[in-house]
């Protein structure tokens, strides 16, 4: 398999690619040639109807205007191999859907169409994105991709449990730890926390938060590195590693993708642990799936005493990574006039609306106009209001600056959660494992500039 970074040499010759902009249509409503035939690259989600109500509302566009649209998905785990192999292969789709540094990553290599003059004419129809998200979306002045919606992480707890043990609702990333801690119950199975260091959102995201809520980047508010070795990074790599001792979590833990945390809390295995909507989807869906009275009631209650609390803060505020999804057309588009059309008929308020309906709350969209629309649906319950605020708490990568490829590749690189893995398997000291860290975001940067 590919890998998911570019040599210097095919970086740099995709740099180059990018000055040469595509023309774009002066109009809001590009025009579509009957008989159309678009590819479309879209997250698989552990929420299948999100996947079903995005394939809908392609197939509306494509009867409107007698075209068709292939829709193919990425994952979370393969999301960057697949896009850099498509790359190198030259057989990216018309229209992507982007995670969150993926639109400053892709446009610096030379693959993105420059969307400035699209945004601004269909502004009026879809609506503006929140000053905190709109940068995702952007390189310097230039937009390169449309935000769509956040799909945050949240806390998730067990009410009953932290009732049941008289410990505090975490509001803190400290408060947390002591809480596993607190309620951990090895001899039983039961664990106070789930969190893994995993390559995946669920990993790389929380290290993130966990960062920049201690007021760490690796990068100044101008863009430029700088380096993580201070005692702040300290604070940071000294929670992500004291979590694994005193067996406050189940010993599988670091071997974890996407669905480990989802399957364990559910289980109820764990106390805690930081994960998307996803959660509630499968609990509410396991209530509606019941098949006799007794089952129902069992799974109402465990709904019921699952909490989704806002992401812990730290010292320096509540800053949250989350993954902030938005479309971009590929260069290799043949058509991309009617990609735009397929955009803009995604982004639209009523199509929006439509999708997220069917999200079980993990598609919190961003544009206003969607957000208006959205208003009486998240207010269904406590865990969907929580979820509703999802882009209120986002931080884009490379804070406190501007998303930027190099931003964006230290990301890709996954060396934010192998720092944490140095110390806990390789027994490397927390000093050591930031400077290693540190390094390798350094040799990035000096490539990538």
């Amino acid at each position: 398999m590919p890998s998911g970074r570019l040599s210097r040499r095919n970086f740099l010759a995709g740099a180059v690619g990018a000055s040469a902009a595509l023309a774009l249509p002066g109009v809001a409503a590009p025009a579509v040639k009957k008989g159309t035939s678009l590819r479309l690259w879209i997250l698989k989600t552990y929420v299948e109807p999100t996947n079903k109500a995005i394939e809908a509302s392609a197939a509306r566009w494509g009867e409107k205007h007698g075209a068709s649209v292939t829709v193919e998905y990425f994952t979370f785990e393969d999301v960057q191999t697949k896009y850099v192999a498509a790359i190198e292969n030259k057989n990216t789709p018309d229209v992507g859907q982007l995670e969150t540094s993926a639109p400053a990553r892709f446009s610096g290599m030379g693959q993105l169409v420059d969307l400035t003059s699209f945004a601004r004419q269909i502004e009026g129809q879809v609506g503006k994105p929140p000053a905190n998200v709109a940068p995702v979306t952007m390189v310097g002045d230039k937009i390169y991709a449309l935000p769509w919606y956040v799909m945050a992480g949240f806390w998730y707890v067990w009410r009953d449990v932290f009732e049941k043990g008289k410990v505090k609702l975490p509001n803190t990333f400290e408060e947390a730890k002591q809480a596993a801690a607190a309620l951990n119950r090895p001899k039983d199975n039961f664990y106070g926390m789930g969190q893994s260091w995993n390559r995946t959102a669920d990993g790389y995201g929380v290290m993130q938060s966990l960062m920049y809520s201690h007021g760490v980047g690796w990068a100044s508010k101008d863009g430029k590195y700088q380096s993580i070795k201070t005692a702040k990074m300290q604070q940071v790599m000294k929670w992500a590693t004291d979590i694994y001792k005193d067996n406050l979590q189940p010993a599988d833990t670091l071997t974890w993708t996407g669905s480990g945390n989802n399957e364990n809390f559910i289980a109820k295995n764990i106390a805690q642990t930081s994960n998307g909507p996803s959660i509630t989807f499968a609990m509410e869906n396991a209530v509606a799936k019941a098949t006799d009275a007794k089952e129902k009631k069992q799974r109402e209650e465990a709904l019921a005493n699952h909490l989704a609390l806002p992401h812990p803060g730290g010292p320096d505020g509540r800053r949250m990574w989350a993954i902030a999804m938005s479309m971009g057309v590929f260069k290799n588009s043949k058509d991309p006039e009617a990609a735009m059309s397929l955009i803009a008929h995604l982004l639209s308020p009523e199509e929006t609306l439509r999708v997220m309906k069917d999200s079980y709350g993990q598609f919190t969209p961003v544009l206003d106009k969607a957000r208006t629309a959205s208003k009486e649906y998240f207010n269904k319950n406590e865990n969907y209001r929580t979820f509703a605020r999802a882009a209120e708490w986002f931080s884009a990568t490379g804070w406190p600056g501007p998303v930027t490829a190099a931003a964006a590749e230290v990301q890709a690189s996954n060396v934010l959660t192998d720092a944490p893995a140095k110390v806990i398997v390789d027994k490397w000291s927390v000093d050591q494992a930031i400077d290693w860290a540190d390094k390798k975001i350094k040799e990035i940067y000096d490539t990538i500039g």
